[in-house]
């Protein structure tokens, strides 16, 4: 404590002997009157002595770390720099002004002496401390940025600026605070000259009537889309608001309209998203739990010790086949997520599209002539080319053709076309569908969704979702169309030429 006390009544006396020595070198710079000129030349002797006395033990006192005091920096520092630029100004000039000390004014009265002293020495300390934080700001590029982009005249002037993003409203607001300060200036005017009535009242009705009437208008339009956004925070869909015109609250108010069918969108969206996600889980459980009770029943019978060897064929034969129906179901889950997460390595090479179209039906060629249907392929005479992975692709192909054969009429005609132009190759693939296609044509891509909403078929459902991920993965597009019982798929994809 004592040690501590001991060196605050150094820096102390250190800034006392500074501002001594400040006004007694002051004479060297400014012109100041002494009555007799040795006062003057002892009194400047004894500053100079002051100044070189205070500079030689001013970094053994340590005055300059003691200034640097961080909570009060930190304050200072959440002034405008402008503003701490102007005060530090006004600081100089008041104690270049209280240093001038003349010793023959004051006829040696050591009161006086200390209490100017005293009051130069407080002025001394703060203006040095201003300098001390303005020149760490200074240093630094960063803070510097940071203080000169919060500074007074910088948001002016991008005050100013962004008036003036929509030409319109910043010219009107400007015309407006002209008008209005006219008008004030004029009723002044008018005030102190009787005769300036007669040229006042006109001009008032031509121009600062109107001028207020746009501006209330103006401010009304503005509570109007407010009161409007803040019912669509609240969830609530208000009526449209009014955007006729090419103004800039006109603008605005077509921007809410948008906005607020966005919303109405994102609703629809969201809703129809929570509805699917329950179908998912009901039908998720439901084509998992068939061939699992299968599994589960049969297994129970194969129990049975009075069982014969042919009816032991049989129930295994069933579990079997229900185990292999659920080892497809789940993988073709976990497939699914795989594609919706994005988590899948496609190994392209450049392949003619045509060959692997005839190879995928080459293999279903067994199924096609068992289902009774006309298939008619049509593709150019030379191959075309695109950067896929084979594989992949290949599993698209298979999953349409086999939609096709599982729920095509049987005994008609079913079209299969390659075209191509100069950017993509597009295959369509098109048949009559033995189901009534209703529904959303879209929700055919949700998992576990069927066209044969009955679920008589075998198929996990998740054929159409893998195969649209597919093609997404390949930057193309499925697309699917339903024009009566008529299904169409469109795969485009880019050339590989």
């Amino acid at each position: 404590m004592a040690t501590r006390w001991k060196s605050d009544v150094q820096k102390i006396g250190w800034l006392f002997l500074f501002t001594f020595g400040l006004t007694g070198v002051r004479p060297l710079f400014v012109s100041s009157y002494y009555e007799n000129p040795l006062v003057l030349y002892a009194y400047t002797a004894c500053g100079l002595a002051a100044i070189a006395a205070s500079l030689y033990t001013m970094v053994k006192v340590g005055v300059i770390e003691s200034l640097n005091y961080r909570p009060w920096k930190e304050i200072y520092n959440k002034v405008p720099l402008d503003v701490r630029a102007l005060a530090l100004f006004i600081f100089v000039i008041c104690t270049l002004a209280k240093l001038n000390i003349n010793l023959s004014a004051i006829q040696f009265n050591v009161v006086y002496f200390l209490q100017a002293l005293v009051t130069s020495t407080v002025l001394v300390l703060l203006t040095m401390v201003q300098i001390i934080f303005l020149y760490d700001v200074i240093r630094e590029p960063a803070e510097w940025n940071i203080a000169w982009r919060g500074s007074v005249m910088v948001r002016c002037a991008c005050a100013v600026r962004d008036s003036f993003l929509y030409r319109s409203l910043g010219l009107q607001l400007f015309w407006t605070l002209g008008v209005f300060f006219a008008s004030g200036f004029g009723l002044m005017v008018a005030l102190s000259y009787s005769g300036a009535w007669a040229l006042y009242v006109p001009l008032f009705v031509i121009f600062t009537v109107p001028t207020l009437i746009a501006a209330c208008r103006r401010a009304g339009r503005l509570n109007r889309i407010t009161e409007n956004t803040s019912m669509l925070v609240a969830g609530l869909m208000p009526p449209d608001l009014a955007a006729k015109g090419s103004s800039t609250l006109a603008k605005l108010a077509g921007n809410v309209n948008r906005l607020k069918r966005g919303v109405e969108l994102s609703q629809a969206a969201q809703a129809k998203s929570e509805r699917l996600k329950t179908d998912l889980i009901t039908n998720v459980s439901h084509d998992l739990r068939t061939p699992l009770t299968s599994i589960i029943t049969y297994t129970e019978l194969l129990k049975q010790p009075d069982l014969d060897e042919q009816d032991r064929a049989a129930y295994v034969d069933v579990i079997d086949q229900k185990s292999q129906r659920l080892k497809i179901l789940i993988d073709d889950l976990f497939e699914a997520s795989k594609m919706a997460s994005g988590n899948v390595e496609l190994v392209k090479e450049r392949i003619d599209i045509t060959q692997l179209l005839q190879q995928t039906l080459a293999e279903r060629d067994e199924a096609i002539v068992e289902s009774h249907l006309d298939v008619r392929v049509s593709k150019p005479a030379e191959p075309v080319y695109c950067v896929v992975d084979g594989q992949k692709m290949w599993r698209v192909f298979d999953n349409l053709i086999g939609n096709i054969l599982k729920y095509s009429l049987p005994h008609t005609r079913v079209y299969i076309s390659v075209e191509t132009n100069p950017s993509t190759t597009t295959l369509i693939f098109k048949n009559i569908a033995k189901y009534e296609l209703n529904g959303d044509i879209d929700e055919l891509f949700e998992r576990f969704k069927r066209g044969d909403e009955s679920r008589h078929t075998e198929g996990s459902g998740l054929g159409l979702a893998i195969a649209k991920s597919i093609v997404d993965l390949h930057d193309g597009s499925l697309q699917i169309g339903i024009d009566g019982d008529l299904f169409k798929a469109a795969i485009s994809l880019p050339n590989g030429n």
